[in-house]
């Protein structure tokens, strides 16, 4: 890419319009672009880079640098650059957004920005865009660089490379990431990071579904929370074990309680039998004891005794009842509760409610209406957001009416610039016929004001030529006399020359006519005798006459032929007509150039016009999308939130709105949740009052009760019985005492043995029962916790599934980010160092010749951090001392060329990386200053070396040495107004 022409106007420090020929300043190749520190050399590097990408050169530079202060209000800033590609010569012309006087009224106004890309098709230039973002697009794609690239490569602006020599890795970072565009790698670190970040998080979710069905398992298996702690801790083996050995330990459970429980149903059976037996014994020792004689004597006292005994056998034999009935009692005091918790949540509560029924259904319609309330959450978000959502739709249709406001005024400027297109037009056409006549005017005045002049001189020769008639006249009358006079003299001489002659004769001498030594005759003398000398004297009077006739007839054929030419161009006119004449000429002229004038600037206002016509309709087009854009993302919004509302409100169902709903459902949920708690509550308080009822009907009934009342009713105190007993014992003891003497020791044994037998079938029924519960608790045990393990399965086997489905994408992002791998480098650093170490490699080539080998960079891996060793860090090798500096140990000039060797590698290393961008042109700003005299020559020969390999090299500079150094220059000055001018000297 080369440069050739660039025009700028109104711009930066520029006030009028400044053409800079770069094909002038080619010739060297190497040109200086050099002024006083302040008055604008960057800014054409700003132009450039302005024209090209819309945007400045440096990375501090400001925007407001565009619009030039200077300039007149409306003046047009606007710059202008040729530059050619591949043999394909291209033209940019763009100007940025600013502040104008309205041309019609007060105030001001902005005009927009502005880019039309133009191609050399032949001797005219060819429009190829005039859409900014196209023209961007295609400026970026013809160039092969962006403006981050193009500034650093084709620009290498001031101070850039010496703080990027000196800057932080971070510093480095950035900017490396800018111009190799990494920017990528760090995206895709990010996605995997975050692609990690969800996959651990469904691995955790995995986990913790374990945990769950692992302690669900152990509650099944009966541990304590110990137990359970160190189940939860173990390993997938160790718990796997565990739960394998509490299996076992429970079918061993299982299979220990069956045996338990048929070694106590075959005791309890055994037990009765003996029993029975015994108190058959019992009965008969009894009966014949009574049969003795001394019964007859006590008889009058047994009906009270057989009272009192069978009261006792009865409170006895009601014993087993009485804990039974107060275990009734206090059921039926929690089944009053219950109903009055029941009748707080249900004032009417119907015979189900009362009869406990109705807890399902009402859990199942608290947990329908917690769904229903769950349900209608996305809907109440909806609802939350709906106030930000109407402001959005508020804000697109501001957006659209301004849109298609903007359209109606661009339509408006549109449709008015047409008719003073046609007005210029015509203007134009008047003025160019007017001017048409500009020549012909213009050589008719010349005719007439030279026949002017003619007629002033004709009118000046006339008396000079009367006076040189007359003096012709004389000369020549003079000449004819004198002529007259020598031949007379000449004539009288030749008629006394025999004479003459005849006296020189002397006999015996030759004569000089006939060469006769004889003279037999001479000649004798006659009248007046003329010598030679007057001879000779007239004919030099008559020779002196003769030049002066001949040069006043030639003063007179000279004059009069100008009088004649003179006469001839006047034609007869004389000066006063001409004079006139040539007025109404000029005026005509003078008009004529007037009209060419305006003819000039009408076809520059037509030509602006046509183009803003162009601008505006193109405006309108865009402006007509965004407006058509925007109103149907409006439209399409409103839509989505009529929508919404609909939805909401069939969501609301009548409620004041969904949250409202959502409230009132949570509420019944919780209403229906607390119900089917006392409902289930009553219902178990009524089963148990139904069990205790039924236990106390079943021990009553197997206590030989008819009902539980005649149970209740033999039910007697402790105290009551231990009074009852006294009295029954002592009748007994008498009674023994009486039939002692029968057989005491076999009724003893007898009553001994019936007690013992009684008490073991007590016992082996307590047993058979609390057998029969452990196998049966040991049973549902077992299966809990079988149902349990098959749970815990199944979730470490989606655990696994999703181990193995994130474990690649968790290795990836550690890879990417740096946290895994040999190096432990991230994606992006690891690019990055490639980059780099070729930056440094290429700098190291320049380095080498501007340090006359004493310096090399280096890039290294060493720091105290981790991000210090990311492998951005520069380091210097002094090959004079061998060791290895900080770049900030440098010295002004040595930074400088160091810098400049940087700039000159990460150009030729971003050059090459897109695609070997031919950059013809290239500035080097600023910095030379600080060189002493042999590190200048060593940096201009790199720099002759980059410009003999067919580059424009331009110098941003104001030092002077390099004046003498570099003929071609571009001179920035300023002004006294304090803008600046640039001029080239070549």
């Amino acid at each position: 890419m080369r440069l050739h022409r660039l025009r700028l106007a109104a711009f930066g420090p520029y006030a009028a319009e400044q053409v800079v020929d770069f094909d002038r300043l080619a010739h060297g190749g190497l040109f200086l672009l050099e002024g006083p520190t302040g008055a604008g050399k960057s800014t054409i590097l700003d132009a450039v880079t302005f024209a090209l990408y819309g945007g400045l050169a440096g990375a501090d530079s400001a925007d407001d640098r565009l619009r030039s202060h200077f300039a007149a209000p409306d003046a047009r800033t606007e710059v202008e650059l040729q530059w050619s590609l591949r043999g394909v010569r291209y033209q940019v012309t763009r100007s940025p957004e600013y502040r104008r006087p309205k041309k019609r009224g007060d105030g001001f106004t902005t005009e927009a920005s502005r880019v039309h890309l133009q191609r050399r098709d032949g001797a005219a230039w060819a429009s190829v865009s005039a859409n900014k973002a196209e023209a961007g697009e295609l400026i970026a794609e013809l160039v092969g660089l962006t403006r981050a690239q193009f500034t650093q490569v084709m620009l290498l602006p001031q101070g850039e490379f010496a703080r990027f020599l000196h800057s932080s890795d971070d510093v480095r970072r950035a900017l490396l990431t800018r111009l190799f565009g990494t920017s990528l790698y760090d995206r895709t670190t990010a996605e995997l990071c975050e692609r990690r970040t969800e996959a651990t998080r469904t691995r955790e979710r995995a986990d913790r579904s374990i945990a769950d069905a692992v302690s669900a398992a152990a509650e099944a298996a009966g541990l304590d929370a110990a137990e359970r702690t160190e189940l939860l801790a173990a390993s997938r083996a160790d718990r796997h074990t565990c739960l394998k050995e509490l299996g076992e330990s429970l079918a061993g459970a299982i299979a220990g309680t069956a045996a338990v429980l048929d070694t106590a149903v075959g005791a309890l059976c055994a037990a009765q039998a003996e029993d029975s037996e015994a108190r058959r014994q019992a009965g008969r020792m009894t009966r014949l004891a009574t049969a003795l004689a001394e019964q007859e004597a006590h008889q009058g006292t047994r009906p009270d005794h057989d009272r009192r005994a069978a009261r006792l056998a009865r409170a006895r034999h009601a014993e087993p009842v009485r804990p039974l009935l107060e275990l009734l009692a206090e059921a039926v005091a929690e089944t009053q509760a219950a109903s009055g918790e029941l009748a707080d949540l249900l004032p009417e509560p119907d015979d189900d409610a009362l009869a406990g029924r109705g807890g399902p259904g009402a859990a199942a319609r608290a947990e329908a209406a917690e769904a229903d309330a769950a349900a209608l959450q996305h809907d109440a978000d909806d609802e939350q957001a709906l106030p930000g959502r109407e402001a959005e739709l508020g804000r697109l249709e501001r957006g659209a009416a301004a849109a298609e406001e903007r359209v109606a005024a661009l339509d408006r400027a549109r449709q008015d610039l047409p008719d003073r297109i046609t007005t210029l037009e015509t203007r134009l056409a008047e003025a160019s016929t007017t001017a048409a006549g500009l020549g012909a005017a213009a050589q008719r005045l010349d005719a007439v004001r030279r026949r002017v002049a003619a007629a002033a001189r004709l009118a000046e020769l006339e008396p000079r030529l009367a006076e040189l008639d007359a003096a012709r006249l004389a000369a020549i009358e003079a000449h004819h006399r004198l002529v007259d006079e020598h031949q007379h003299l000449l004539d009288t001489r030749l008629a006394g020359i025999a004479a003459e002659l005849a006296a020189g004769l002397a006999e015996g001498r030759p004569c000089r006519v006939c060469g006769s030594p004889a003279h037999p005759e001479p000649a004798l003398a006659c009248g007046r005798t003329v010598s030679a000398e007057q001879v000779e004297e007239a004919r030099r009077r008559r020779e002196a006459a003769d030049a002066q006739r001949a040069e006043a007839e030639s003063e007179h054929t000279a004059l009069a032929v100008e009088a004649a030419g003179c006469a001839a161009l006047a034609e007869g006119h004389g000066v006063t007509s001409l004079t006139a004449e040539a007025d109404a000429l000029a005026e005509q002229v003078a008009q004529a150039e007037a009209a060419a004038e305006d003819s000039a600037s009408l076809e520059r206002e037509l030509a602006d016009m046509r183009a803003e016509l162009d601008h505006v309709s193109a405006e309108l087009r865009e402006a007509a999308e965004t407006a058509a854009a925007a109103r149907a993302q409006a439209g399409s919004t409103a839509a989505d939130l009529a929508a919404l509302h609909a939805r909401l409100q069939d969501a609301a169902q009548g409620h004041a709105s969904v949250a409202a709903r959502q409230a009132a459902l949570r509420d019944r949920a919780a209403g229906d949740r607390a119900l089917a708690t006392a409902l289930d509550r009553l219902a178990a308080c009524l089963a148990a009052q139904q069990a205790a009822r039924a236990r106390v009907d079943n021990e009553s009934r197997a206590r030989g009760f008819g009902t539980p009342d005649d149970a209740a009713s033999a039910v007697l105190t402790s105290q009551e019985q231990g009074a009852l007993a006294a009295e029954v014992r002592s009748w007994e003891e008498r009674l023994a005492r009486l039939t002692a003497a029968l057989d005491p020791g076999r009724a003893e044994q007898a009553a001994a043995r019936a007690e013992e037998c009684a008490a073991a079938v007590a016992r082996a029924a307590a047993a058979e029962r609390e057998a029969r519960e452990a196998s049966q608790g040991a049973a549902r045990r077992a299966e809990r916790f079988a149902q349990r393990r098959g749970d815990l399965q199944a979730v470490e086997d989606d655990y696994d599934r999703v181990a193995e489905q994130t474990e690649a994408v968790i290795h990836l992002a550690a890879l990417a980010s740096g946290t895994e791998g040999h190096r432990r480098v991230a994606l992006t650093t690891y690019v990055l160092r490639h980059w780099f170490g070729r930056v440094v490699a290429a700098a190291n080539v320049r380095l080498s010749a501007m340090s006359s080998g004493r310096y090399e960079l280096r890039r290294t891996d060493e720091g105290k951090t981790r991000r210090e060793r990311s492998g951005l860090t520069l380091a210097v090798i002094d090959r004079h001392t061998g060791e290895e500096r900080s770049p900030a140990s440098l010295s002004g000039g040595e930074t400088f060329y160091t810098s400049l060797a940087l700039a000159l590698g990460l150009a030729d290393v971003v050059r090459a990386e897109a695609g070997g961008v031919d950059l013809d042109t290239l500035f080097i700003d600023e910095g030379f200053g600080s060189l002493d005299s042999g590190t200048l020559d060593q940096v201009m020969g790199v720099i002759d070396d980059l410009r003999d390999r067919g580059r424009l090299i331009g110098i941003v500079s104001h030092v002077a040495d390099l004046k003498e150094r570099v003929p071609e220059r571009l001179e920035v000055r300023r002004l006294p107004d304090g803008s600046s001018a640039a001029r080239v000297v070549a």
